[in-house]
């Protein structure tokens, strides 16, 4: 008898892999008018670092391919939201297209910050498909380090 690991996260992706290929086809016979896409489809999620020192919080978004103003940052209390959209290209229809990776459509991420931030001082730059965006904190929210003597 023969011993196999358990990995349930290839089992999910054998299953991915069947309703996709159960909604393609599905969606094939009936002439692709249905449309009809599991886990999302074609949506679009940027993947996002937030990291900190002592003076400010960083948020570094990845978008390529989406256009710096069609994207929108807002902050409302403590929480961070990014929103935009990635707009899909023209199909053109003299072309058989036989595969279609590349994700298109609106996007929003929120995050709660773990720091309160001096919210006029706020700083975003877009360069190269990446989104870094400057929060500085507050005097009361910077690190305090001190050496405590012992008696």
């Amino acid at each position: 008898m023969t011993l196999v690991k358990f990995r349930p996260a290839n089992e999910l992706s054998h299953i991915e892999r069947k309703l996709k290929k159960f909604f393609e086809d599905f969606d094939s016979p009936f002439g692709g008018d249905f449309n009809i896409k599991p886990f999302g489809g074609n949506s679009f999620t940027p993947r996002v670092d937030v990291t900190e020192d002592n003076n400010n919080l960083y948020v570094h978004a990845e978008i390529p391919g989406v256009d710096k103003n069609d994207v929108k940052i807002n902050i409302v209390g403590d929480v961070l939201t990014i929103s935009g959209e990635k707009k899909s290209e023209q199909k053109d229809e003299n072309k058989n297209y036989y595969r279609i990776e590349r994700n298109f459509g609106a996007f929003t991420r929120s995050f709660t910050l773990p720091a309160e931030v001096i919210v006029d001082k706020i700083a975003a730059e877009y360069k190269e498909g990446v989104l870094n965006i400057t929060l500085p904190k507050t005097e009361e929210a910077k690190i305090v380090e001190k050496q405590i003597d012992i008696k």
